[in-house]
């Protein structure tokens, strides 16, 4: 029988399903909404105060988060369609009403696809940067212009597809020792898997978009986040 990778944290987390079926469906609602939208704290509080006899929305938060790498885990052990879900559900947990397991086995089922999806877009390539030329140009007067000085920022961005050394000049290609044909699939190759972006932005845009990808950096070092990448890997 395959078994789930869940922790016993999170195993301890999910106690909160030893409720009615149905209040276990508004757990369910809310894993998902979280896994779309990102946590709802005033929804944890209103759930808190039914679920909780402290009343406390971490511990609605810790079950929700705990389903969702149920929800990962799930997907990732049932590699076909002939492996029973629900065995594997009950097998996990004992102590739950059959109700709750139905409930549990049928947010699988239909978010299922959901995650696979995203699993597959999470191990596709990306382009990633390797390399960033940039330059000021300011525009110090126009008669089109009111003000007297507009400074711009351009760059040029070099993406690829594929692992490079970031030291390495992208437009640097070894010849020595090869043949024309090898230099054709070369370059052929380079081109299949590099892009240059040319890029221009005033001051302001550009202090937004680091702001942007500093929030997303600090994002990404959250609980959440790091619960899904563990799930899915």
């Amino acid at each position: 029988m395959t078994s789930l990778r869940l922790s016993q944290q999170q195993r301890n987390h999910l106690v909160l399903l030893q409720r009615p079926a149905s209040d276990v469906v508004e757990l369910c609602k809310s894993a998902f909404d979280y896994l779309i939208n990102g946590p709802n704290l005033n929804r944890y509080k209103a759930l808190a105060k039914k679920f909780s006899n402290t009343g406390d929305p971490e511990v609605v938060q810790h079950a929700v988060e705990a389903l969702i790498s149920l929800l990962i885990s799930v997907t990732t052990c049932v590699s076909s369609s002939s492996v029973n879900i629900q065995a594997i559900l009950r097998q996990t947990f004992a102590d739950i009403d059959d109700e709750v397991v139905d409930v549990l086995e049928q947010f699988v089922t239909s978010k299922r696809n959901f995650v696979e999806g995203s699993i597959k877009s999470a191990n596709i390539r990306a382009y990633r940067l390797v390399n960033l030329d940039w330059r000021l140009e300011v525009r110090t007067a126009s008669r089109s212009l009111l003000d007297q000085c507009n400074v711009t920022v351009t760059m040029k961005l070099y993406l690829h597809t594929e692992p490079k050394n970031e030291n390495r000049e992208l437009l640097e290609v070894d010849a020595t020792g090869r043949s024309e044909q090898e230099l054709a699939a070369m370059h052929e190759d380079e081109r299949r898997h590099r892009k240059d972006m040319l890029v221009q932005t005033d001051v302001s845009s550009l202090l937004y978009m680091i702001k942007t990808l500093e929030d997303a950096l600090a994002e990404s070092k959250t609980r959440r986040i790091r619960n899904i990448v563990d799930g899915i890997h």
